[in-house]
């Protein structure tokens, strides 16, 4: 009997770095666990928090590794951005790979209406950027950020994430930004919106115990966490003592999901 014969699922989400590839390397067995899901019949969806390439070139790279996970069913965060600006003016600091996936959008930086902040490359928002992006929020723009992860995996180790400069806006201003990717449950509603699925019939596989595994469980989503990318023991036990988050599976790696749907 099929995995889908066992259970009520619909729909699986997949987190993309750290779940299916790391940088440019695929990760053992992806491709072949995402077709044979696929087979089963299930609505698939690629969900992350990257604020680094646009839907078009993360498609481009997923098939270049045999990932069959077409563009339209690529989410990211600066889509739902683009629907909360609507006709108003926005500042972006953002990478500039990322503006096509904002070009219907009225830009400014004189009195903005929003602030859209992701990743700008490097080690992140060096002083002066910052200062600018905290006299803007004190005029009365609204940060929109992209994600508000802690840090994330590149291929030479952890590194800080976009959350800590968002953190810091907020902690000056104090106010808050508005979080338009993981583990924004505005986010996850809308993706299964999108596929037509309830979210107690979808799934979320991640290597992030907060922004995956969190924030999917606190939509409603079920959850795996995957033992790769940014999955560390020590944080995860760290978190699921301090916020409660326990995953509804925790498995190796992607290769091993076919069979461990079963268990849900």
């Amino acid at each position: 009997m099929h995995a889908k014969q066992k259970n009520n699922l619909q729909a699986i989400l997949f987190d993309l770095d750290g779940v299916l590839y790391i940088g440019e390397h695929i990760i053992d067995g992806a491709a072949e666990a995402v077709r044979e899901v696929q087979q089963l019949g299930y609505h698939i969806a690629g969900v992350t928090n990257t604020t680094t390439q646009p839907r078009r070139i993360i498609a481009k790279k997923l098939q270049s590794m045999g990932i069959e996970i077409p563009e339209s069913s690529i989410y990211t965060p600066a889509a739902l951005a683009n629907r909360l600006i609507g006709n108003k003016k926005a500042a972006l600091f953002v990478r500039d790979s990322l503006h096509e996936d904002f070009q219907d959008i009225q830009q400014s930086l004189s009195h903005p209406d929003y602030v859209v902040m992701g990743d700008i490359g490097g080690e992140g928002y060096p002083p002066e950027t910052l200062r600018t992006i905290f006299q803007m929020v004190m005029d009365g723009a609204q940060v929109l950020a992209l994600h508000k992860n802690r840090f994330w995996q590149k291929p030479d180790g952890l590194h800080l994430d976009l959350g800590v400069f968002v953190a810091a806006i907020e902690y000056a201003t104090g106010k808050d930004a508005v979080i338009l990717g993981k583990p924004s449950t505005q986010f996850f509603h809308a993706i299964c919106k999108e596929l037509n699925t309830l979210p107690e019939h979808a799934l979320m596989i991640g290597d992030d115990i907060e922004s995956d595994i969190g924030g999917a469980q606190n939509s409603g989503l079920k959850t795996a966490l995957v033992q790769t990318g940014k999955y560390r023991e020590a944080f995860v036990k760290q978190i699921s003592q301090q916020q409660g988050i326990k995953a509804d599976l925790v498995i190796p790696g992607i290769a091993d999901l076919p069979d461990a749907l079963s268990l849900l």
